[in-house]
């Protein structure tokens, strides 16, 4: 199946490289294989000839990627065309983080006005190389032939692709639902790429690693993978938004944090907790009180709508109205 709109929102990486090198860790046998690790890997290498590794911790499938080949290159960046709805920034978000501990969600972040505009961009862009693209698609097309029967007892994918010459990787984590739904049009591609979280580094560590070794396989839990998200939302928000907070940035933060656990169904936490670094402003929220916040808040009962259901009854040539 194509997927090309995701696919065009997701190549386009910003790579942050931290290359570092730390101790080998012990070569560790390789868990049996499940039938549907067996199924996706057939598939990838039957189909096209990709020697992927997967791991099944819990609900959590992972797939690791080997190649020697660049993953990442510069192209001109064409100028853009003026955008008459995009709204100017008035806020630069310098620092977000979170957490989620003792069942509530935690951020903090350094928030201050925008003095001046970004500067002129420098007609450079970094992309995905062909055969980046081309990977990244087959191992997409194997998820969506082999995981997504609705009794796949998976919760989330991590995709790992690394350039083993280079020392180059990059991770996706998605939540399976979210890829079923937008396989067929139940989100938009545009939402989907929202709620992956993407992450690229580097390291020496990488480097000749066939077998994923350097790769801590665990189980990803739902509140640490939204609070993720979450931050990747606000700076979405902020930065890429043709509708960035125009007056006061905490409602915005605030909206952000309760859609997200709306789209979810998430209500296993008791508080959410927001620090101002700079202000030094802290606020607490219940989850009821969240429900004030957010695109899809719940209606309230002022908000239904008060109109009356009236039926025209015809009889003996005569026009009767009766109200309930």
């Amino acid at each position: 199946m194509r997927l090309p709109k995701l696919f065009r929102l997701l190549f386009i990486v910003a790579i942050g490289i931290n290359l570092s090198c730390g101790p080998k860790k012990a070569l560790l046998p390789r868990p049996p294989l499940t039938e549907i690790q067996k199924k996706y890997e057939t598939k990838c290498r039957k189909d096209y000839k990709l020697n992927v590794i997967t791991r099944m911790v819990k609900k959590t499938f992972w797939i690791y990627a080997p190649t020697d080949k660049p993953l990442f290159d510069f192209a001109a960046e064409p100028p853009a065309p003026p955008n008459p709805a995009k709204k100017p920034a008035k806020y630069d978000l310098l620092y977000i983080d979170g957490s989620f501990k003792n069942n509530a969600f935690n951020f903090e972040y350094d928030i201050i006005p925008k003095i001046k505009s970004n500067l002129q961009a420098e007609g450079i862009r970094n992309e995905g190389t062909d055969y980046f693209n081309k990977l990244y698609n087959n191992l997409f097309t194997a998820i969506t032939e082999t995981l997504l029967d609705p009794e796949t007892p998976i919760s989330f994918v991590v995709m790992v692709i690394t350039d083993i010459k280079k020392g180059i990787e990059v991770r996706y984590t998605f939540y399976l639902e979210d890829y079923r739904m937008a396989s067929v049009e139940g989100i938009p591609y545009d939402e989907f790429s929202k709620r992956i979280l993407q992450d690229s580094k580097g390291s020496t560590d990488f480097i000749g690693d066939e077998i994923g070794q350097h790769l801590e396989f665990t189980d990803v839990h739902m509140p640490e993978f939204l609070t993720k998200q979450m931050i990747n939302r606000i700076r979405y928000k902020f930065s890429q938004s043709d509708f960035p907070p125009q007056e006061g940035y905490e409602q915005p933060i605030l909206d952000i944090i309760a859609d997200t656990t709306r789209y979810y169904h998430f209500k296993d936490f008791q508080e959410v907790r927001t620090s101002d670094l700079r202000t030094k402003k802290k606020m607490i929220f219940t989850p009821e009180e969240l429900n004030s916040f957010g695109q899809d808040k719940p209606k309230t009962p002022e908000s239904k709508s008060h109109g009356k259901l009236i039926h025209i009854i015809f009889e003996d040539n005569k026009t009767t109205f009766k109200e309930q």
